[in-house]
């Protein structure tokens, strides 16, 4: 059983080796060339903004091919939203293309080198990948499990009892849903992460409605400076800036007491088994969330 096992462990490390290089190579054709937000118009803003809100509804109807599309239209209307590749790698994940959602999320990393959800994005791409790497192997041992041996006792002892027949299986076990089952990470459970993951995401939303608040405010000011006697549409978004504002202070302290609880969460708990799970945070002009999904 070992002299099989060894050559497809080879075959999964080979695969995997090569897989990496050729996702590498691929170009970022798919992506606009990234611009800095001075160089793209107000109206362009609001028309990718209109745009990505169509994607979302297609997302939401799990028509994953349309609203990659639809995403994809909005990142090339207005390249400077980089947060907008982890909402696409999130759509192409929950397609099942894992590959595409790793080239995503490469690419924003590459983009956004100083992004604040670094760290989770990182983590996303080495679930995907472990994914990945499981799932080659599983297809290259099915056609190839090695035969059944049965052990059987000499002639001189034939009125003994038969020795029972085994089976050597190279195809991981795996739950009815198609799931690896529960591991166990470093004895901690993924759920304290889980908690930092939305911490951050919490943080990073809060520092997006803020800054879209702050800008909000500048402009009423710049068309109205008195704050007397202005238009409808300058005062209301004015107000709206400041709604926004406070809006991302809440968000942003919120996210700050999630990342200490999942911290001391993690360092004081004396070690479960969970299933890993991975925080993808969603951000982008007049729209931010969060999405926390299962990794395997």
């Amino acid at each position: 059983m070992r002299s099989t096992c060894k050559p497809l462990l080879i075959v999964a490390f080979v695969g995997t080796v090569v897989a990496i290089p050729a996702l590498a190579q691929q170009s970022a054709s798919d992506y606009p060339t990234p611009c800095e937000a001075s160089k793209v118009s107000k109206g362009d803003v609001e028309r990718a903004h209109t745009v990505f809100l169509s994607g979302k509804q297609f997302l939401e109807e799990s028509n994953y091919d349309k609203a990659i599309s639809y995403f994809k239209d909005a990142y090339t209307i207005d390249c400077s939203v980089h947060a907008i590749l982890p909402i696409i790698a999130a759509a192409y994940e929950r397609k099942g293309d894992k590959a595409n959602a790793v080239r995503a999320l490469e690419e924003y990393l590459r983009r956004a080198p100083n992004a604040p959800d670094h760290d989770v994005v990182e983590r996303r791409i080495k679930n995907l990948g472990d994914q990945l790497a499981r799932e080659q192997p599983s297809a290259t041992a099915a056609p190839t499990a090695s035969p059944t041996v049965t052990a059987s006792t000499p002639a001189a002892t034939s009125t003994a009892e038969p020795v029972p027949a085994t089976t050597a299986s190279a195809t991981p076990v795996r739950s009815p849903e198609g799931e690896t089952p529960a591991e166990t990470v470093s004895g901690h459970s993924a759920a304290p992460w889980v908690v930092v993951g939305v911490g951050g995401a919490a943080l990073v939303t809060g520092a997006v409605l803020f800054g879209i608040g702050a800008g909000d405010i500048s402009s009423a000011l710049d068309r109205c400076p008195t704050r007397k006697g202005c238009p409808t549409d300058v005062a209301s978004q004015g107000n709206n800036g400041r709604t926004l504002e406070g809006a991302g202070v809440v968000a942003g302290l919120i996210g700050i007491a999630a990342v200490g609880a999942g911290l001391v969460w993690h360092f004081t708990e004396k070690g479960a088994e969970a299933k890993n799970a991975h925080v993808s945070p969603v951000v982008g002009p007049h729209y931010a969330g969060v999405a926390v999904s299962r990794a395997f």
